[in-house]
């Protein structure tokens, strides 16, 4: 009899890990886009709608609801019916939403897709994660779902880029210019839920603790095993053990737990205050719409590359290094954004550096969030993680619109250095034997 869990870490990185990722990480790149995509939307939709900017906050605060609610449920359900399963119904439901949200016409409209949209990313995050990560092997396991989590800053990367191009091609088409963002995003997001539907597998980990008996089981252990009899394969008892919610506030667990918690709420505040208002700050710099998409962009793109150069950190043992790196790298960057002049020039590179440090810690933090916890409770743990997360994220939208209301662009920009050095305050004291297999 062979254990599955030390096979799959004895096992090399091949094309079934690509595969899983790849797939998963589609996903997450939608999950990026159409967080991202009401941000771009706002200065457009405003000027369609004769409305302000701050007339949407309700609208950018809906999805970072839905998000935080999505997820709370969605990673039970995950640990319950199986992450594939919960991971492409709620791609279904976001790209669907997304659709609608093309053609809102009130502001009520617009709060209402967005909730439904953020209900459907929620469900999708903490099953990807842990799908992802059940399948790496233990040494490489951190950085390949850091890896893969970073298809959401790709995604919020591509929607600043494309979005110029995207709302040029729909007045092309006589379509309103922002409505062809959430036409693209609606599109591309069901045809990935039926590519995931289709050529995803669902955890062998999670079949073999919860569904024994399930016929699929054989044919993933083929594919990922060659030659493997699937009939001698076990997994150990104290990873079948059941678990609930509460097990995350236990003794065992508490201390973890409350730290992740923290550096999510404070993390994802920075991030969706920026996401959701960069924009608008910049063009209130005097910066061309080009340039505030663009830079947005760059915001983003800086997540992917400091998930790259950071994450590391995580299979060598060192969390908390990573994490601490990448928050205070933000909270210098954002201190040369209030001492540098306000020109495209001079801020370009240092909106990089911010995405860098804080969206790239936070691509880290969905890595290290899943290694925290046991198997039958990890959908559970990245889920109320991310759904705790919200705190940061649903305050996001109205401080910032509060921020651009009564402070200038340099002040808006430098009040996130507090935040940030929260974060890393709190990331010190992440342990190395927390990490679970």
């Amino acid at each position: 009899m062979t254990e599955i869990t030390q096979l799959i870490d004895d096992k090399r990185v091949g094309g079934f890990h690509f595969r899983v990722m790849a797939f998963c990480g589609l996903v997450m790149l939608f999950d990026g886009y159409d967080i991202t995509v009401m941000g771009l939307a706002v200065p457009s939709v405003g000027a369609a709608l004769h409305l302000p900017p701050a007339a949407f906050t309700l609208a950018l605060t809906a999805s970072l609801v839905g998000l935080g609610l999505g997820a709370g449920f969605g990673g039970p359900l995950g640990d319950r019916l199986g992450r594939k399963r919960v991971m492409a119904w709620s791609l279904t439901i976001a790209a669907l939403a997304t659709l609608a949200t093309a053609f809102s016409g009130t502001t009520t409209d617009f709060f209402i897709w967005r909730l439904l949209t953020g209900l459907g990313i929620g469900g999708m995050v903490p099953n990807a994660t842990t799908l992802t990560a059940e399948y790496m092997p233990l040494r490489k396991r951190s950085w390949l779902v850091t890896i893969m989590y970073c298809s959401v800053g790709v995604g919020g990367f591509l929607a600043g880029i494309i979005a110029t191009p995207v709302m040029a091609a729909a007045v092309k088409l006589g379509i309103a210019d922002w409505r062809g963002l959430f036409i693209f995003g609606g599109v591309g997001s069901l045809i990935a839920a039926a590519a995931v539907a289709v050529f995803t597998p669902e955890s062998i980990k999670f079949l073999m603790a919860k569904r024994p008996g399930d016929p699929r089981i054989p044919r993933i252990a083929a594919g990922l095993f060659p030659g493997l009899d699937p009939a001698s394969l076990t997994i150990a008892p104290e990873i079948a053990r059941r678990y609930s919610v509460l097990d995350l506030l236990s003794r065992e667990y508490r201390a973890r737990t409350a730290l992740i918690w923290v550096i999510y709420v404070f993390n994802i505040f920075i991030i969706y205050l920026l996401t959701s208002w960069l924009p608008t700050i910049l063009r209130a710099a005097h910066w061309t719409s080009p340039q505030a998409l663009t830079a947005t962009g760059m915001f983003q793109l800086g997540g992917v590359v400091g998930a790259f150069a950071l994450s590391g950190q995580i299979d060598r043992g060192r969390p908390n290094l990573g994490l601490t790196i990448g928050y205070s790298l933000g909270a210098v960057a954002l201190l040369g954004l209030v001492i540098t002049p306000t020109s495209f020039v001079n801020w370009a590179g240092l909106i990089l550096l911010v995405g860098v440090g804080i969206a790239g810690a936070q691509n880290m933090v969905v890595a290290i969030s899943a290694a925290l916890y046991p198997l039958t409770i990890r959908a559970t743990g990245v889920g109320w993680a991310v759904t705790i997360g919200r705190i940061g994220a649903i305050s996001a939208p109205p401080v910032g619109a509060m921020i651009i209301q009564h402070f200038t662009p340099v002040q808006a920009l430098g009040l996130m250095i507090i935040p940030a050095l929260i974060a890393a305050g709190a990331s010190v004291l992440i342990r190395k034997a927390w990490l679970e297999r």
